[in-house]
């Protein structure tokens, strides 16, 4: 089966519901974004998926090889099923779609949050379970650093932005003396 011919929404689709079917979807969660960021990253790991040479049962056969476990199985299917210049794309699209249902499915939302220093385990999690009271969602909370932040944070909710750093408060306090 060819199958650049199917689109990504139909692969995402399928592997979601056998991931779901088989309670493997952290799993394949996992092993799919793991797999996503070697492709990227990797540039031996790419050249394989998106060799033509090797045959797809080849290409399974290694990759179970490698991958023992079933969640593990059920992406090497996938992926050997890919090949050429396009396997990237095709692959990236899936994951993007696969992450959509798995977050909402796990009533998950992705929080990205910019702050001045490193905080501490400690601090990090009452972070994120504050967040998580706030929202009424799982979070999904990757912080980043930003060192010219002088202190709060900045934080991206999926595609909702909010600024309290206090280099916005003094910006918004600035604003409200100008106008009085």
């Amino acid at each position: 089966a060819m199958m650049h011919k199917k689109s990504a929404k139909h692969l995402a689709d399928a592997l979601y519901a056998t991931a779901e079917q088989n309670s493997l979807l952290d799993v394949v969660y996992n092993v799919l974004n793991h797999l996503n960021d070697l492709v990227k990253t990797e540039s031996q790991f790419r050249a394989f998926v998106q060799s033509k040479r090797i045959k797809r049962e080849e290409k399974a056969k290694i990759l179970n090889k490698v991958m023992v476990d079933d969640g593990y199985r059920l992406v090497a299917e996938l992926i050997s099923h890919f090949y050429g210049s396009q396997a990237r794309t095709v692959l990236s699209q899936v994951v993007a779609l696969f992450n959509q249902r798995y977050k909402s499915g796990r009533n998950i939302v992705s929080v990205i949050g910019t702050i001045a220093r490193e905080l501490g385990e400690e601090q990090q999690s009452s972070l994120k379970s504050n967040l998580e009271l706030i929202l009424g969602k799982n979070t999904d909370l990757s912080l980043k650093v930003d060192e010219s932040l002088i202190g709060g944070i900045k934080l991206r909710i999926e595609n909702t932005f909010l600024d309290a750093t206090i280099q916005n408060q003094l910006r918004n306090l600035h604003c409200e003396l100008m106008q009085s």
